[in-house]
């Protein structure tokens, strides 16, 4: 999983006639929470007294090509405010700005503007140390701005509050996140519930307050630790694994290993092979090698679903009892899918009805689909590619049973932004969803 962060300050205001005061302990507040995202493993980058210019083309570059389950963090420790139900934060050039255009607009960074920029590319927590008060006269009040879906909000204050810095030291809230944020598999929102009642019983002056608009639970430092029985485990599998391949092929040999490393230590299989997972990621981190590393309960649901897709090797009778080619054996308990793998509706009105009509000519089979031309799906074995709405396989048979079962995908950006992660865009009846990797093509039809 993708971990990155972007952290900006405010701490030196351009010279304006609103005379905005500089807020000295930002240097510090950054400083602080960059060395703790860096000791949960993120990437981060910083940078202070940013002009207004600089903020949106640095959080695109940050937010392009990330994975669906990438967490980005973005921060900012300065002055802010709302107006007429915007939320925005003020830059270091921002006085300057608006003694020229008298516009929150073009003097601030409007809060939707970098929601509008992670939309799609993964998951944001938006952490704001700044003022929430009101920067004008605004048309009545506004609670909470509404979030993009797959974004947390973290506020250092309340609405209409103020949030407060301190001198050439750590603000109160940063302060409350870096007391918290080492905390090994906690929840973003636990994470927030912590700070929010520290800062509050330490200093009784603010509240922080948050927005969940997460469609699943983030954790921002997930710890597997190792015990004694996931290496006993690793070690049985390590030893023994390559006389299982030799004895019986690659394939049987890898189940066969963790079939008897289970019975031999009175463990379920999925239990077994989640353990030595584990034991296997600990020692290539400590390698410095970082591998992408799913939760229990999604590594439990992958390895079964491998084992039960198309494998005649496994099965279960009607007592629920789990075979592997007649040898009874120990399955363990099949976790119910967690939110990360269950299936998400359409994004707001991108919705594609896939529907397709296929033909046969000169041995030449025509598919004419509505998908995006450039994306790419397999017919049977071979990959076709859509193009002018059409997609073309050769040396089709008219007796020939078709059948497409594929995921639809492709390298272009744009178009991955049009099928939406996990292609949850498709939708139709000749669409089907998988766990593991989201809406595909399913569908046979006799030529």
């Amino acid at each position: 999983m993708k971990k990155d962060a972007i952290l900006f300050s405010a701490c030196k205001y351009t010279k304006s006639r609103l005379n905005i005061n500089d807020l000295p302990g930002g240097k510090y507040d950054v400083a602080a929470f960059g060395k703790r995202l860096r000791q949960i493993d993120f990437e981060v980058s910083i940078k202070e007294d940013a002009i207004r210019d600089e903020y949106i083309p640095a959080l695109r570059e940050n937010a392009k090509n990330s994975p669906n389950d990438a967490v980005h963090i973005v921060y900012f420790s300065g002055h802010g405010g709302h107006l007429n139900g915007h939320n925005y934060i003020f830059p270091s050039d921002f006085g300057v700005i608006y003694d020229s255009s008298h516009s929150i607009d073009e003097a601030g960074i409007n809060i939707e503007d970098i929601l509008n920029v992670y939309s799609g590319h993964g998951r944001l927590i938006l952490i704001l140390d700044a003022c929430r008060s009101d920067v004008g006269t605004s048309r009545g009040y506004f609670s909470e701005i509404t979030s993009f879906e797959n974004v947390y909000i973290a506020y250092g204050t309340q609405f209409q509050d103020t949030s407060t810095g301190v001198n050439n030291a750590i603000s109160w809230f940063t302060e409350g996140i870096c007391d918290e944020i080492l905390t090994p598999n906690i929840d973003i929102d636990a994470l927030f519930t912590k700070v929010r009642r520290n800062v509050c019983l330490k200093h009784r002056a603010q509240i922080p307050s948050s927005v969940n608009a997460l469609l699943e639970s983030v954790v921002l430092h997930e710890d597997t630790s190792v015990d004694d029985i996931d290496t006993k485990v690793y070690a049985f599998v390590e030893k023994y694994g390559n006389t299982y391949n030799d004895k019986y092929g690659y394939f049987h040999g890898d189940d066969l290993i963790f079939i008897d490393a289970a019975q031999y230590f009175d463990i379920s299989l999925l239990d077994t092979i989640w353990k030595y997972h584990k034991v296997s990621n600990s020692l290539f981190s400590k390698k410095g090698v970082k591998l992408p590393l799913l939760s229990e309960v999604e590594s439990k649901i992958v390895t079964f679903l491998a084992f039960t897709k198309g494998i005649n090797w496994f099965s279960c009778d009607e007592n629920y009892t789990w075979y592997y080619n007649g040898r009874q054996i120990r399955m363990g308990e099949i976790p119910p899918l967690p939110p990360s793998m269950q299936q998400k509706l359409p994004e707001p009105e991108k919705a594609i009805v896939v529907e397709m009509k296929c033909s046969c000519e000169k041995g030449m089979m025509t598919i004419a689909i509505n998908l995006p031309n450039g994306c790419e799906f397999f017919v049977g074995h071979s990959k076709v590619v859509v193009r002018s709405g059409k997609a073309i396989l050769p040396a089709v048979n008219k007796s020939d049973t078709i059948t497409i079962d594929s995921r639809v995908f492709s390298e272009d950006e744009n178009i991955k932004r049009i099928l939406g992660e996990k292609s949850r865009n498709l939708t139709g009846p000749l669409i089907k969803y998988n766990p593991i990797y989201g809406n595909h093509i399913c569908h046979s039809f006799c030529m």
